[in-house]
């Protein structure tokens, strides 16, 4: 299995998403409008300094590595042990318990998966061992399948999370500049990428990110 399966996604920008022109959003009224000016937002900046997008961030790409740790151990693990598996590995918020639990699982997978390794790298082997070697090649064979749909499953949980993370801190985000604009009166907010050369802009960046650290 790739190693990188449950990596996250880069973020595209938390102002991409959604277009900084919309009427609906950043336009001021005429009479509170500073003649000329419009504001502009730097995207990566605001990305990279919202304070809990990072944090979330942080706590997705945590649980993408911890899971790309610990689904190989499913590939080695008997019925029982990996119907217990199955069922901790989905579970986001388990008990102390639990975790300990799922973390013996992966132990004993990953063990017996190192074991299953050096014995295939063995040039000679005695019965004992060969006969090892075939019962947890067996639990490889059997647990193919399922390992896979597992796999996928968990997959689609991160991107899932990451769909809502990213939805969350946009809307907060695309709040935030069109409070700034209303307050600042400006007609437009647009992204600071998509202006070439402006002597009339202002970069707001800061004010929002203001805003969004509350």
């Amino acid at each position: 299995m790739n190693s990188t399966r449950f990596s996250r996604r880069p973020f595209l920008g938390v102002l991409a998403v959604l277009s900084l022109c919309s009427p609906s959003i950043v336009r001021a009224a005429p009479a509170q409008a500073q003649a000329g000016q419009i504001g502009v937002v730097d995207e990566d900046k605001l990305s990279a300094g919202f304070k809990r997008y990072a944090a979330a961030v942080a706590a997705i790409d945590k649980r993408a590595q911890d899971l790309d740790a610990k689904i190989p151990a499913r590939e080695f693990l008997s019925g029982d042990e990996g119907k217990n598996y199955d069922a901790l590995i989905v579970n986001t918020s388990l008990s102390a318990p639990q975790s300990t639990q799922l973390d013996t699982l992966v132990k004993t997978g990953i063990g017996r998966k190192k074991e299953y390794v050096d014995l295939v790298g063995k040039a000679v082997r005695t019965e004992q061992e060969t006969k090892r070697m075939q019962i947890l090649q067996g639990y490889a064979t059997q647990n193919g399948p399922q390992l896979r749909q597992l796999s996928d499953q968990l997959l689609q949980s991160v991107r899932a999370q990451q769909d809502a993370t990213d939805k969350q801190f946009t809307d907060q985000a695309i709040s935030a500049v069109a409070q700034v604009a209303q307050s600042r009166g400006f007609l437009l907010i647009v992204r600071k990428q998509a202006v070439f050369y402006s002597a009339d802009a202002v970069d707001v960046t800061t004010e929002v990110l203001n805003r969004l650290n509350k």
